[in-house]
């Protein structure tokens, strides 16, 4: 999933990372959770996580 950038003012010059945990459950909610993540306009630099399964 590609993220774009909304608003590129950045004073502080932050970055946002996403760690995702494993489990099929946990896959299940990270959905949900990037979905919400976008519909906020939040900005994702950074994705870590783990298998599912």
């Amino acid at each position: 999933m590609r993220f774009q950038r909304l608003n590129s003012f950045n004073p502080f010059n932050t970055r946002v990372g996403l760690a995702l945990g494993g489990g099929a459950a946990k896959g299940v909610a990270h959905i949900g959770a990037i979905k919400a993540l976008k519909q906020e306009r939040v900005s994702i630099d950074y994705v870590s996580g783990t298998s599912i399964g």
